[in-house]
């Protein structure tokens, strides 16, 4: 009895003495079960006004941080951008084209639902709850985190999600996870500075490859893509049943800087050879075809992009061609050239370009709901 009460004892004033600390140090918010859980939610009901949503603290490490009126307004046009990171970077673009596009009579809002690392199947989540606030139109660009979201849900605890919500209340657990999550953060950073030192040569042996935790074969990319065009189906179902139109777009990758490993990377320098000799269009057909055999990566290939072709045809749904916008937007026509930031995400002069391709057809849809 003792020894139990100087452990109990122990351990609450170790509660006591992080609870203060937390006073100082705020715990970090963190998303428990990383979206993959069904009643995960981006938007919240905003505590200062009940007839708003934002952006639910615990998602803002993933998602922009916005507010919108729950009940639509009569006059607004609502547009809802589905996709991962590359989507999450838009978002002086969006505000451009809602600017753009709006009217005296009309408002045109866009959410921006692109969240970090998110791939297709929790965009099927987050779709079904965007269909609570009454959208007109759907962007869907998505492609590049179909096997990030293997790795994303072997870390999300999804299948422990009521006992971390338990012990979460403990300050000295709040205290570990954090601390482990700023170890994780350091490694991400430490590994998105050494692909940046390595763009001269990026797919050289010596250079940085990522260590996935879970072991990707060929049997994976297979799965990937099945599991990639049934979500997309999902996605396109529902969104047809709500009579709510949709654009797609092609995804475009930074082919002259991928990021693979090593031995995709190794089978990489016969691009470079065909490229130094001006043959442009083999090395770009090698590139796409080692991209689409790579296990594991994190760029969208051919393959995805096939997928996207093949139900925008099925579906009678646009599909812009970013791909082929970006590649006869470079200088040889490499995608990577000008107009990327690193091995899959756009820069500005890029969003641009996305924003630009995007503009004409989203301009048809409002049209067409404007006329009597």
């Amino acid at each position: 009895m003792f020894s139990l009460v100087v452990v109990i004892s122990f351990f609450c004033v170790a509660e006591i003495t992080f609870r203060g600390l937390e006073l100082i140090w705020p715990p970090h918010d963190v998303d428990l079960g990383l979206g993959f859980n069904r009643d995960s939610r981006v938007f919240v009901e905003s505590p200062v006004d009940a007839d708003r949503m934002e952006t639910d603290r615990a998602k803002r490490v993933s998602f922009v941080r916005q507010r919108f009126q729950r009940d639509k307004p009569s006059n607004a046009f609502r547009i809802v951008a589905l996709g991962g990171s590359s989507v999450n970077q838009l978002e002086p673009q969006f505000k451009r084209l809602e600017n753009e596009l709006s009217t005296e009579t009309q408002t045109v809002e866009i959410i921006n639902c692109g969240g970090f690392a998110y791939g297709s199947h929790r965009l099927v989540l987050v779709l079904r709850e965007m269909l609570n606030y009454d959208p007109d139109l759907i962007l869907l660009y998505t492609g590049h985190n179909e096997f990030e979201e293997v790795e994303q849900l072997s870390l999300s605890g999804v299948e422990h999600l009521a006992i971390e919500r338990t012990i979460s209340h403990s300050a000295i657990i709040r205290f570990i996870r954090d601390r482990r999550t700023d170890y994780e953060i350091s490694r991400l950073e430490r590994e998105h500075n050494q692909r940046l030192l390595s763009r001269e040569e990026p797919v050289s042996e010596t250079n940085f490859a990522r260590a996935w935790s879970h072991d990707f074969d060929q049997d994976d990319v297979r799965e990937r893509m099945e599991s990639y065009e049934h979500n997309l189906r999902v996605m396109l179902t529902t969104a047809k049943k709500r009579d709510i139109p949709v654009i797609m777009g092609t995804v475009s990758s930074n082919l002259l800087m991928p990021y693979l490993p090593q031995e995709a990377a190794t089978r990489y320098r016969d691009v470079y050879e065909l490229w130094k000799t001006e043959s442009i269009e083999p090395g770009l057909q090698l590139a796409n075809e080692i991209l689409a055999e790579t296990a594991g990566r994190h760029q969208c290939s051919e393959l995805e992009n096939n997928i996207l072709r093949r139900l925008a045809d099925e579906f009678s749904v646009p599909l812009i061609d970013i791909e082929s916008a970006i590649a006869k937007q470079e200088p040889h026509g490499i995608p990577g050239e000008t107009l990327f930031d690193d091995h899959c995400h756009l820069n500005s002069a890029g969003r641009d370009i996305w924003a630009s391709q995007f503009a004409p057809e989203i301009q048809k849809v409002l049209s067409a709901s404007r006329m009597p």
